[in-house]
C-alpha cells in the first residue's frame, strides 16, 4: 500500500506580485531572459513565441493573464519553461523575476489565506513565513491551449 509523500519538493518563484509556490516537477528549465522570436499577435498576455529545444512555445505574462498588473521585466528577470500538468499542450514559458528557491513543503505546512484570487490563481498561502500564491495551472494551460502557433 503506497502513501502520499510527506514532503513535496517545491519551488518558490519570484514573480511581480507574490511569489508562486509550485511543485518543482512543473518547471522544465529556467533560461536567461530573451526577446521572443516572434512577438505575439493575439491576447495581451501573449508576449510571443520562443524557440526552445526545437519547439515553438508561447511566452506569456502571468500578470496580464491574471489581470493583476502590468508586464514588468525586472533586472533579475528570467524565463521559466513549464511542463503542462493537464496535457492540453506540451510546454509554455512565463516571465519570472529571479531565480527560484527550492523548498520542501510538508503537506500540513501551507496555511490558506483568505485573499481574493485572480482568474489564474488557485489560492494564497502562508508557507515558511512567506505569503505565496499557488497559480491555477489548469486555467493557465486552458488559455495556452486556446492559442494556435502562428508558425
Amino acid at each position: 500500500m503506497s502513501s502520499l509523500p510527506s514532503d513535496i519538493s517545491s519551488l518558490l518563484i519570484p514573480m511581480q506580485g507574490r511569489p508562486w509556490l509550485i511543485p518543482n516537477i512543473v518547471v522544465a528549465e529556467i533560461i536567461p531572459l530573451r526577446q521572443p522570436d516572434r512577438p505575439g499577435h493575439g491576447p495581451e498576455w501573449l508576449l510571443g513565441w520562443l524557440s526552445w529545444r526545437d519547439q515553438n512555445i508561447p511566452l506569456l505574462s502571468f500578470e496580464k493573464l491574471n489581470e493583476s498588473g502590468q508586464i514588468t521585466i525586472g533586472q533579475d528577470a528570467r524565463i521559466a519553461v513549464l511542463n503542462t500538468v493537464a496535457g492540453k499542450s506540451t510546454f509554455y514559458a512565463v516571465i519570472v523575476q529571479g531565480i527560484p528557491r527550492m523548498m520542501k513543503v510538508a503537506k500540513d505546512d501551507p496555511v490558506e489565506e483568505p485573499v481574493d484570487t485572480g482568474p489564474a490563481e488557485a489560492m494564497y498561502i502562508q508557507v515558511g513565513g512567506d505569503l505565496a500564491v499557488i497559480p491555477d495551472l489548469d486555467a493557465i494551460e486552458g488559455a495556452v491551449a486556446g492559442l494556435r502557433d502562428g508558425a
